[in-house]
C-alpha cells in the first residue's frame, strides 16, 4: 500500500497558512501578554520612522501654535497659576495644546473640503510646478507662515484657547482633584463650565480663565455651535465619573468615547466653515487612535487606577490599534483627495506629515512629556 506524500506546493501553502495564523494570533495579543519593552517596540514599529523632510511642515505648524500659546495662553497661566509657570505641568500642557490639539485643525485646513483661498493657491501652485513631497513640505511650511497673517486672528486665538482648555481641564480633573469624590468632581466641573463655581487657585482656576477667554466674541451664528461643543465636555465629565464609580459602558469602551469625540467637536469649531463632515469623522478616528496609544503605553500605570481601560479589558489589542492606525493614514489621504490633492506626490506629502506628527506625540507619551 503506497503512501501519498504532500507536494512541495501543498507544503508551501500549509506553511503560509500556519504563518498567517501565527500573525493573526500575534496581532490580537492583549497588552497583558506582551512585556513592556516589546509592547512599546511594536507600537514604534507600527508608526514607523517619518521621512526627514516630513518634519519641515510639521515644525512650521508647531512654531505657529507655540507662538500663539505665548501670546494668548501664557499670560493667563502667569495670572492664574503663577507658581507652576516653569513646572513639568506647564511643559506638559504646552506640548498637548501646541503639538497635539492645536496642530489638528491646522492639518485639517490643509486638506479641507472648502479650503481657505491661500491654501488653495498654495496647493494649486504645488500641482502646477509638479513639486516632489520634499518640495511640497517646504511650500506648505512657507504657506503656513503666510497663513498666520491671512487667517482671521480671532480664529487663531480660538484654536489655541480651545486646545489649551482641553489639555488643562483633563489634567486638572486627573491630577488636581484626587482628594475629591467622583460625584463631587462632576458637580464642581459642571459648576465651572456653567459659571456657578469659580475656583480660586491652581489648575482649575486656569481652566476657568481659558474657558472665559475662548467664549468671547461669538456671534449669533457661532454661539449655538460653540455651546453644543461645550455640552460635549459635560458628557465627558459625566462619562468619566461613570467609569470611576463602576457603571458599565454598554459599548465596552470603558467610557472613553465621550472624551474622544468631545475633544474633536471643540477643536473643529474654529475651522468648521472650511472642514466638511468627513474631516470631523477623520479627527474622531485620530483622537481615538491617540487614546488607544495612551492606554497601550500606560498599561502598567493604569492597572493601579480605580477604573479600567479598554486596553486592560483586552478590547483594544495590538490588532485593533493597528487597524485604527491604518484607518487614519488612509483617512488623511482621502481628505486630501477630496480637497483636490490627489496626485501621488500630494498623497505622500499628507501621509508623511501625519506620520511625523503622530510619531512626535507617541514619543512624548513614551518619555513622559505627555503622560
Amino acid at each position: 500500500m503506497s503512501t501519498t506524500q504532500p507536494s512541495a506546493a501543498s507544503s508551501g501553502n500549509q506553511d503560509q497558512a500556519a504563518l498567517a495564523t501565527e500573525t493573526v494570533v500575534e496581532l490580537d495579543l492583549p497588552a497583558k501578554d506582551i512585556d513592556p519593552e516589546e509592547r512599546i517596540r511594536r507600537l514604534e514599529e507600527m508608526i514607523g520612522i517619518p521621512a526627514t523632510h516630513a518634519g519641515i511642515f510639521a515644525e512650521a505648524i508647531r512654531a505657529h501654535t507655540h507662538k500663539l500659546y505665548d501670546k494668548y495662553v501664557e499670560p493667563l497661566f502667569a495670572a492664574h497659576w503663577p507658581d507652576k509657570l516653569d513646572s513639568a505641568d506647564a511643559k506638559k500642557l504646552r506640548f498637548l495644546a501646541c503639538n497635539l490639539y492645536a496642530a489638528a485643525p491646522y492639518t485639517v485646513l490643509f486638506c479641507a473640503e472648502r479650503p481657505h483661498w491661500l491654501i488653495k493657491l498654495a496647493t494649486g501652485t504645488g500641482s502646477l510646478l509638479g513639486l516632489s513631497p520634499r518640495g511640497l513640505n517646504k511650500g506648505a511650511a512657507f504657506a503656513m507662515k503666510l497663513f498666520g497673517a491671512a487667517f482671521p486672528e480671532r480664529d487663531h486665538r480660538r484654536i489655541v484657547y480651545i486646545a489649551a482648555f482641553i489639555a488643562t481641564i483633563d489634567h486638572a480633573f486627573d491630577h488636581y482633584m484626587d482628594d475629591v469624590e467622583p460625584v463631587e468632581r462632576e458637580r464642581r466641573i459642571k459648576g465651572l463650565l456653567d459659571g456657578t463655581w469659580d475656583p480660586d487657585h491652581g489648575a482649575l482656576k486656569l481652566t476657568r480663565a481659558i474657558q472665559v477667554a475662548m467664549s468671547t466674541d461669538l456671534n449669533d451664528t457661532e454661539r449655538p455651535i460653540f455651546d453644543a461643543a461645550l455640552a460635549r465636555v459635560v458628557e465627558w465629565v459625566e462619562s468619566e465619573v461613570q467609569g470611576m464609580t463602576g457603571i458599565e459602558d454598554p459599548r465596552g469602551l470603558c467610557h472613553r468615547l465621550a472624551g474622544v469625540e468631545g475633544t474633536i467637536d471643540g477643536l473643529i469649531f474654529p475651522v468648521h466653515r472650511y472642514a466638511g463632515e468627513h474631516a470631523r469623522q477623520w479627527m474622531y478616528d485620530v483622537s481615538l487612535f491617540v487614546q488607544m496609544m495612551d492606554d497601550w503605553i500606560d498599561y502598567e500605570a493604569d492597572l493601579k487606577d480605580i477604573r479600567p481601560t479598554p486596553v486592560i479589558a483586552g478590547k483594544w489589542n495590538l490588532g485593533v490599534i493597528r487597524q485604527k492606525w491604518e484607518d487614519t493614514t488612509r483617512g488623511v489621504e482621502q481628505l486630501a483627495a477630496e480637497g483636490g490633492m490627489s496626485s501621488p506626490a500630494y498623497q505622500q506629502f499628507v501621509r508623511e506629515a501625519y506620520v511625523c506628527q503622530m510619531r512626535d506625540v507617541m514619543d512624548a507619551m513614551i518619555h513622559g512629556v505627555a503622560a
